[in-house]
């Protein structure tokens, strides 16, 4: 009843023409990014199944000769599992990772072959994009994250949504989301998100998930409250038990314990 309706809007692709070098397909699993300059193309986040090989078409469309360089923000198949389409190209990872949990989780198939541990800068024509690992435990144990900074447009993964409730099993860390979102706006100027699902938009996008964040701390602090913050996403896309405002509530509780 819930799993099937959740599924159907992940599959929803939508391509949007950024700009002349920049396109961004949202759904089809989680969001990517294919960005052209005269040298390469960088690709964020290769998606799964069916999307990842009509993702693969589209890439390799505009790349032609162009080497690729790959980025994946974390180790979920949703945003990796395309990686096996890529032969012979950079794929790049969060260093916190090991090859053996990233077999496990994504399959040895879409191993990456390049781990970053802090930060990576890379010329695309009149841009620069920023590659950085977040370091701790936040979405995953090893998220990245990729900023243009021309473009003040971040490309989050799954560290941001938006309007839909985040997956908050371990390693996730509540409080590492909350963390986060407060110090990005500090170390970049950000006019424009990519969350890992959900639309695009600006720093209402982060502010909006925060709040989320914010009142599913308060719900598990204050019983009183809880119902109410709660029904304030009701919209928000869910699934109940492993992405909802209720399994937020118990990922905060335990954080406390």
């Amino acid at each position: 009843m819930y799993l099937r309706p959740f599924i159907q809007k992940m599959k929803v692709v939508t391509t949007v023409q950024y700009d002349k070098e920049l396109t961004i397909v949202t759904g089809g699993a989680g969001n990517s990014g294919i960005l052209v300059s005269d040298s390469m193309v960088l690709v964020i986040d290769t998606k799964m199944d069916e999307a990842a090989e009509t993702f693969h078409k589209q890439v390799m469309a505009l790349a032609g000769n162009k080497p690729i360089f790959i980025v994946n923000t974390h180790i979920h198949p949703d945003h990796c599992k395309g990686n096996s389409l890529y032969k012979a190209q950079t794929i790049l990872a969060g260093g916190n990772y090991t090859p053996e949990l990233w077999a496990k989780e994504a399959g040895k198939e879409n191993m990456p072959t390049l781990w970053l541990k802090d930060r990576m800068d890379i010329p695309m024509g009149n841009d620069t994009a920023t590659i950085f690992n977040l370091g701790k435990n936040v979405h995953t144990q090893s998220d990245v994250m990729v900023y243009l900074h021309r473009r003040k447009l971040l490309f989050a993964g799954d560290v941001i949504l938006n309007k839909q409730a985040p997956f908050l099993f371990a390693p996730a860390n509540p409080n590492g989301y909350l963390e986060t979102m407060n110090a990005l706006p500090n170390m970049y100027n950000i006019k424009t998100i990519v969350p890992g699902h959900g639309t695009i938009g600006g720093m209402e996008v982060l502010e909006s998930f925060k709040e989320f964040f914010n009142d599913m701390k308060t719900a598990a602090t204050n019983p009183d409250k809880k119902s109410e913050l709660v029904a304030k996403y009701n919209d928000w896309n869910q699934i109940p038990f492993a992405m909802s405002t209720g399994a937020a509530v118990k990922a905060f509780e335990k954080a406390g314990e």
